[in-house]
């Protein structure tokens, strides 16, 4: 049975479960049917006795021996007993029936008429006893080879009709098993083609709703979410090779600016003392650059990353973030005015990071006005919108404005390295709020952080 498989196992589970049936059917039809023959013998019997015992007092031969009991054919054997034990009845030598003391007191009347089971020259017989008149009995018997014949005909329909039926069950089960196990067949072909080919989006075909069919859909299901897995595998390590290449490429000119600067100084000894204070302080703007830059990185690589904590958010005042930056971006940006309207707001956030994207939006919106403009900061109905006087952006540029490393050619001109937007993207998806930005040429751009209610 182990080395069987699952189709097998079944096929003869089912087979064994139909023979036990069978046999159990088959037991009670033949208990049943021997029941009712002997019932039909012994009915026979009494009925005669009965007739015997009634015609008697006007009819005596009717007691007399109705033949030699050894032929199958002949009628039943009639004997009549007297209370001694001797036979009162005509009877042939050596043909008579058996008499005991029961017998005797059947005809003495101390005791009712009885059933009993004898043989008669080598024959099994049949034989009722009963009370005839006071100080007699009469005995009827019959040989019972009808009822042996009948029982073992049905005995050999019995265990035919079995075999039969055994028979038909293999072929049933067999039949069964391979159409039950249809999908699980198809689930281990699946599996089999996805660890080979390594591509879980051939799904497997679903009929009908049983048990089978929703385990078809459970793993389709899985076979989806290991496609999705595998997708966002493939898509966050694209993602990191393209923020190392990015990165790669825009460390290389601070880097190589302060190479540059540092070997001025190595020759300080030529500089005067205001070529040294140059180089220094472009030492100290590259640095800053630099340190911004790695900053950036981190905080999206971070985000990047599956296995990073997660941000706790809380309850914080938005509005009380906000006009905290913007104090901070008045100082940074003295040459900007900043005007700022701010209904009370409360957002569930992370502080440190809504403060980065609230500064990354102001500094966006100063960089790119000109010196004497207006920055207008708004915060009502949980949007905060920042709009700036600068030029505005290009149709084409606007889809890719919240892209890591993408600087529009107006912008290229302008200090940066196009990381700050994607940072305001990164934040605003971290809470759950919609980030955009409406621009018309010549008319500056407005950039909106939606929160959640």
């Amino acid at each position: 049975m182990k080395r069987l498989g699952l189709r097998g196992r079944i096929a003869v589970f089912f087979v064994l479960a139909m023979a036990l049936a069978l046999a159990g059917m088959g037991a009670a039809a033949y208990a049943v049917t021997g029941h009712e023959l002997n019932s039909a013998l012994d009915l026979g019997l009494r009925r005669q006795a009965t007739r015997i015992i009634r015609q008697f007092p006007v009819e005596p031969q009717v007691a007399a021996m109705s033949g030699p009991c050894e032929y199958l054919a002949a009628p039943s054997c009639v004997q009549v007993v007297a209370a001694d034990g001797t036979i009162e009845s005509e009877h042939a030598a050596g043909a008579t029936l058996p008499i005991d003391a029961r017998t005797r007191a059947v005809a003495t009347g101390s005791a009712d008429g009885y059933f009993s089971d004898i043989t008669l020259a080598g024959y099994r017989m049949r034989m009722y006893t009963a009370p005839l008149r006071p100080g007699s009995a009469v005995q009827v018997a019959q040989r019972s080879e009808t009822v042996d014949t009948g029982l073992r005909r049905v005995g050999i329909a019995l265990l035919a009709a079995a075999a039969a039926g055994t028979l038909l069950a293999a072929a049933i089960g067999t039949m069964l098993a391979r159409r039950a196990l249809a999908p699980v067949a198809a689930l281990t072909r699946a599996a089999e083609r996805v660890a080979r080919t390594r591509d879980p989006n051939e799904h497997i075909t679903i009929t009908g709703s049983d048990e089978l069919a929703r385990l078809g859909t459970s793993v389709n299901t899985m076979l989806d979410e290991l496609d999705a897995a595998l997708t966002a595998e493939r898509d966050s390590r694209a993602a990191q090779q393209r923020l190392i290449a990015d990165a790669s490429h825009e460390l290389r000119t601070p880097l190589t600016a302060l190479r540059t600067n540092i070997d001025l100084l190595r020759r300080s000894a030529r500089l005067t003392p205001g070529q040294i204070d140059d180089t220094v302080a472009a030492l100290r703007v590259q640095s800053e650059e630099l340190s911004g830059l790695v900053t950036d990185l981190i905080d999206l690589a971070r985000a990047d990353d599956p296995a990073a904590p997660h941000e706790v958010l809380e309850d914080l005042r938005l509005d009380t973030l906000v006009a905290g930056r913007m104090e901070t971006a008045r100082r940074h940006w003295p040459a900007i005015t900043f005007d700022a309207r701010l209904e009370p707001t409360t957002v569930q956030g992370t502080a440190a990071r809504l403060a980065r994207a609230v500064t990354n939006l102001l500094d966006n919106a100063a960089k790119f006005s000109p010196p004497g403009a207006t920055v207008q900061v708004r915060l009502s109905d949980r949007q905060l919108t920042v709009r700036d006087s600068g030029a505005g952006i290009a149709a084409e540029d606007v889809p890719h404005v919240f892209d890591r490393f993408y600087r529009s050619p107006t912008a290229r001109t302008t200090p940066g390295h196009g990381l700050g937007l994607a940072i305001v993207a990164q934040v605003a998806e971290l809470h759950g709020a919609e980030v955009g930005v409406v621009s018309e040429p010549g008319r500056g751009s407005e950039f909106r952080l939606t929160f959640p209610g």
